[in-house]
Parts: C-alpha cells; sequence; structure tokens
C-alpha cells in the first residue's frame, strides 16, 4: 500500500509539472523582468529605488554634470573624472565597499542619478565632490547591474 502512495505521489508530481520555472516558490515578476528597464540612469533588477530630488549643486571647475555623463558615457569609459553631487543615499561596507548615490540636478533621458563605490563615509544630505573612474554595464550579479557606476571614488576638495 505505502509503495502504491509513493508511486501515485511521484507520478502526480510528474504530471503538473509545467516545466522549468513553474512551482509554487517561483514568482512571475522575476521571469518577465525587463532587462532593459532603465532606472535613474543605471539598469538594476533589484529593489533599489531612487528618488529624484529637488537639488541644485553647481559643479567644480574641472567637474562633469550628470546629465553630462549619462549623455556621452561611452566617451568617459575607463576615464577618471571629477563629479559633485548631493548625497541622497548612503550603503556602508556592501561587497567591502560603500556606496554612495548621488545627484546634482541634472538628468539626461530619465537618468539623475549616479552610483559611486568609495571607501569614504558620507551623510545623507551631504554635498561631496568624486573622482573616480567610470565603468560601464558593471554586472556584480544577484541582480545587481549598473550601466554607469564610478569606480573606487575619492573625496576631492
Amino acid at each position: 500500500m505505502k509503495r502504491l502512495i509513493i508511486s501515485l505521489t511521484i507520478l502526480l508530481a510528474f504530471t503538473s509539472c509545467k516545466g522549468p520555472g513553474s512551482g509554487p516558490l517561483v514568482k512571475e515578476s522575476f521571469a518577465k523582468a525587463d532587462p532593459n528597464q532603465n532606472m535613474a540612469g543605471q539598469n538594476h533588477k533589484g529593489q533599489v529605488i531612487t528618488e529624484k530630488i529637488d537639488v541644485v549643486v553647481e559643479p567644480c571647475g574641472e567637474c562633469i554634470t550628470i546629465a553630462k555623463l549619462l549623455a556621452g558615457k561611452q566617451s568617459y569609459s575607463g576615464k577618471v573624472i571629477k563629479i559633485k553631487g548631493k548625497v541622497t543615499k548612503f550603503n556602508p561596507a556592501i561587497m567591502g565597499k560603500n556606496w554612495v548615490h548621488i545627484q546634482d540636478g541634472t538628468e539626461f533621458e530619465g537618468g539623475f542619478d549616479l552610483t559611486i563605490t568609495t571607501d569614504k563615509q558620507a551623510s545623507v544630505g551631504e554635498t561631496i565632490t568624486f573622482e573616480g573612474k567610470i565603468v560601464l554595464d558593471k554586472d556584480f550579479g544577484y541582480g545587481y547591474f549598473y550601466n554607469v557606476l564610478m569606480e573606487d571614488g575619492k573625496s576631492v576638495l
């Protein structure tokens, strides 16, 4: 009798399976995620939501704006630039780095935020000038993909 119940259970499991991606633990939202979705200048599949703030930051003499960076991102790829902005989000000690989001009040095609990895501590609301290398299409896995990212940003005056 036990063998019959086990056999029927296995048979039922196989016949009701709809293939890969089916089952009670699979959420449709994962399968239907749009990999080309652009949010705040970054393609980000994770749940980080960046809100645009009302801010005007005057760039320093050698700085570029976020809008200029996003508009010409290919020309800045691999180059060290300076950028000044107001800290809108700070996440410390993730993968051995601090993650800073800045905005300067400029925007290009819906992108208004730049994410910077750094060893510097920052406070939300603080205005900081960073210098660092721009990388494009950076994929950290686990759904964290950035179209434009400044790596190893150093705080400069």
